[in-house]
């Protein structure tokens, strides 16, 4: 590989990376190499990615596989809720209501409310443990230790006796899950080439519908089923998942850049030779090449050399300077896909009912959401290439907006229809929101971070869309509940989150810009000369870029003139 280890544009001086915590060696890496390899990048078209990355493609699917035991398990929570067995076993009975000669029981408001919300404050705290463990261990490592976890974790709601052990259960549980949700997209984004890119992050938010696909047909399934462990058998299923992952995740290879990051320069490049097509030894080296040339230009932005290497300072970091805008966005991402009224989707089952459907006819229609929500994913992945990132978020939230409208207008219809017709039109809206919200926005959230912030700002940004769950998780229950302590809006409960969409739209407009086509390098040039979010495009890096170059080559012929001078004066000055 003498081509590129030789020739013109070698960098040989690499600045102190402040994420590791080390000072980075001289490291040499051809420019004109990496600025070809991510030229052709963009050029090819997505078959010969596809041809190009395949085991990159399947480890990539085995990390985002965590993502279906975070969905499964959630999904789980509050599907127990329409489940007569669970009910039996930790509510209570609703005075004077019978269905079928037998008295109905109900899970009291305050369970209802603490069970979601104990696993998303688990999942918090598994958040703000991801970048400090994978700081050190790495993605794979962490996410291996994780499915241990949540394997010994499961335990404790399956055996469970009371509400109390399965509300400590739930807690527990939420831990390893708010890892996935960082390392999954991560890892996507990291390792996938240009082409791929938004299919394997995008990807994350299909696994999430697929876990709580499963888990609807599986309480379906298991509805009948005598005594307790009817709803036990389902947490079981978990170990099963949990073997299956544990084996392919052991094949992975860890991500590239987390070995540069601690200029392990051999140990980056024997993973990417994993990554790519078996053989292409060429193929591997300029991926290097690119990858090290990303790394150079994040190191230009401000600050960054001088940065110090405590843990408080790399925590900080993203909150400052040109990464405050990228965490800012990341984070209002996530927020918005929470709050566009996705929260009612788990909470489905009792929607239906408290508008007029009996528990099991809840259960039967609740199993279209999560299908609707995977022929939305696949049909987003065509959509992204025709319209971007950006424009699918807008639009998407105004349409969202539309039918959510429909939802609360449902709730004026007769009582022995208005159910099915709640059902109908939220079965849309889930195909529209796993259409354009859902799977986008693990698109942009994973594209928009540095790479040396990228754990970092997803943990942040995650936090906050789950800091708007645990306020969802608490007011749902209010809004959708038929006990006497709930509010008892029903399908009105559309109203509140339609307009939450509009709010959403507007901030879309101004402040999301659009990743569609962009590289990582492109993206930092983006950032670092505060250009408008309605202005991000590969042109405009490129003019920004040749610009940066131009002032650069001026300031060194005014530097060369002016030592010139200085010489002809000392020379001058010697001879008088």
């Amino acid at each position: 590989m003498a081509g590129i280890s030789s020739g013109l544009g070698i960098r040989r001086g690499e600045p102190a990376d402040p994420e590791a915590g080390v000072p980075h060696s001289v490291t040499p890496y051809n420019v004109e190499v990496a600025e070809e390899t991510e030229r052709h990048e963009r050029e090819m078209t997505f078959r010969d990615a596809m041809k190009a990355d395949k085991r990159l493609i399947w480890h990539s699917l085995g990390f985002s596989g965590t993502i279906v035991m975070e969905g499964y398990g959630y999904a789980l929570i509050t599907y127990l809720f329409s489940f007569y067995t669970f009910n039996e076993k930790y509510g209570v009975v609703l005075p004077g209501k019978f269905v079928d000669g037998k008295p109905v029981y109900e899970l009291e408001y305050i369970w209802k409310a603490l069970l979601p919300l104990v696993a998303q404050f688990g999942s918090l705290i598994g958040i703000m443990i991801t970048a400090p463990v994978t700081r050190r261990l790495g993605y794979k490592r962490t996410t291996q230790l994780m499915l241990v976890c949540s394997a010994a974790f499961v335990c404790m709601p399956f055996f469970a006796s009371s509400v109390q052990v399965l509300l400590m259960g739930f807690l527990i549980q939420g831990i390893p899950w708010g890892v996935y949700q960082v390392v999954s997209p991560a890892y996507a984004s990291e390792v996938a080439s240009l082409q791929l890119r938004p299919i394997l992050t995008t990807w994350n938010n299909l696994c999430w519908v697929i876990g709580q696909l499963i888990a609807s047909a599986i309480l379906k399934g298991f509805e009948k089923y005598p005594g307790d462990m009817s709803f036990r058998i389902p947490f079981a299923f978990q170990w099963v998942f949990l073997s299956m992952l544990m084996i392919v995740i052991s094949f992975a290879p860890e991500s590239p850049y987390w070995h540069l990051q601690r200029q392990r320069i051999p140990e980056a490049r024997a993973t990417i030779r994993k990554l790519v097509r078996h053989g292409s030894a060429d193929t591997a080296e300029r991926k290097l090449a690119l990858m090290q040339h990303t790394m150079h230009q994040e190191s230009k932005k401000e600050g960054a050399a001088a940065e110090a290497a405590s843990s408080w300072k790399r925590f900080t970091g993203m909150f400052k300077g040109v990464d405050a805008r990228r965490t800012e966005i990341a984070c209002m991402a996530w927020l918005i896909q929470s709050m566009c009224g996705s929260s009612i989707i788990p909470w489905a089952p009792k929607l239906f009912e408290s508008a007029g459907l009996a528990a099991s006819q809840a259960l039967s229609v609740n199993i279209a959401l999560p299908a609707a929500g995977i022929m939305g994913t696949v049909a987003s992945w065509w959509l992204m290439r025709i319209w971007g990132r950006r424009q699918i978020y807008f639009w998407g939230q105004l349409v969202m907006g539309v039918f959510l409208i429909g939802v609360g207008l449902a709730s004026l219809a007769p009582d022995n229809i208005s159910g099915w017709i709640a059902g109908g039109i939220l079965t849309v809206y889930t195909a529209i929101y796993d259409l354009t919200i859902g799977p986008v926005c693990y698109s942009i959230v994973s594209e928009i971070p540095s790479i040396r912030r990228r754990a970092a700002t997803l943990s942040a940004a995650r936090g906050t869309y789950l800091i708007a769950g645990l306020v969802n998780h608490f007011l749902t229950p209010k809004m959708v509940g038929m006990d006497e302590s709930s509010w008892k809006w029903g399908a009105k409960t559309g109203f509140l989150y339609a307009g939450m969409c509009v709010l959403g739209a507007v901030y879309t407009w101004y402040r999301i810009p659009e990743t569609t086509g962009l590289s990582a390098r492109a993206l930092d040039i983006l950032f670092q000369h505060k250009i408008s979010a309605r202005e991000f495009n590969n042109d405009k890096a490129a003019a920004v870029e040749a610009a940066d170059r131009e002032k650069a080559a001026a300031e060194a012929g005014s530097r060369t003139s002016d030592v010139s001078v200085m010489v002809h004066e000392i020379r001058t000055t010697d001879k008088a």
